[in-house]
């Protein structure tokens, strides 16, 4: 599930968003576009800047109607968020709210780069702050040859804060699933998480 998209075009006649129509092609399910992404707008902003540019607004009842829908077809639900914990989808209401009001756990992505380990850690701090539980950190877009800095990120970041790293993905000039399925679906991790998961819950 992708709840928020914003995007300056339309993706194609299924999917108003490239990132929900991704995620359909990986979990392998036909749901209707306004189940998967029942909040798209066609202004690449934050939803809250998008739905007062566009003078429209955002329903959180309905997005939580449509997760519990799926919640209840599925053993479980992967709900992927938009930009960040603290992107803003109302004036009142934030991604981290929307996470609370879910009631599941989260998986953090981050990257390599500079600058990561302050926005992970602030990421890990407010979801600490929230009661949010952190399943894991996993880390995208590692360069095929990185510098010490970005090799050793992850290790830091996991060192400062206790949370585990789940996986190190390396970049991919195309996203590849069954690539990225080696690195992530024979982690221990997530192998003990799916198993605690059927039928009980959802992942963020």
């Amino acid at each position: 599930m992708k709840p928020f998209a914003t995007s300056s075009r339309i993706y194609s006649k299924n999917y108003k968003s490239h990132d929900t129509a991704t995620l359909a092609k990986a979990a392998n399910i036909r749901e209707p576009d306004q189940i998967l992404n029942p909040v798209f707008f066609q202004l690449a902003a934050s939803p809250l800047m998008a739905a007062e540019f566009l003078r429209s607004t955002v329903d959180l009842n309905m997005v939580i109607k449509k997760f519990n829908l799926l919640k209840k077809k599925y053993e479980f639900t992967i709900v992927e968020g938009i930009g960040g914990v603290m992107v803003p989808l109302t004036t009142r209401r934030s991604v981290l709210d929307v996470i609370r009001m879910m009631s599941i756990p989260i998986i953090i992505v981050s990257s390599p780069k500079l600058g990561s380990i302050n926005h992970t850690i602030l990421t890990i701090n407010v979801c600490r702050e929230s009661k949010i539980p952190i399943i894991g950190v996993i880390f995208n877009q590692m360069p095929n040859d990185p510098n010490i800095v970005e090799s050793m990120t992850p290790n830091y970041i996991e060192k400062l804060t206790g949370v585990k790293t789940i996986t190190v993905v390396p970049f991919m000039e195309q996203c590849n699933f069954k690539k990225i399925g080696l690195y992530i679906g024979r982690n221990p991790i997530i192998e003990n998480l799916i198993s605690r998961l059927i039928g009980k819950q959802s992942i963020s």
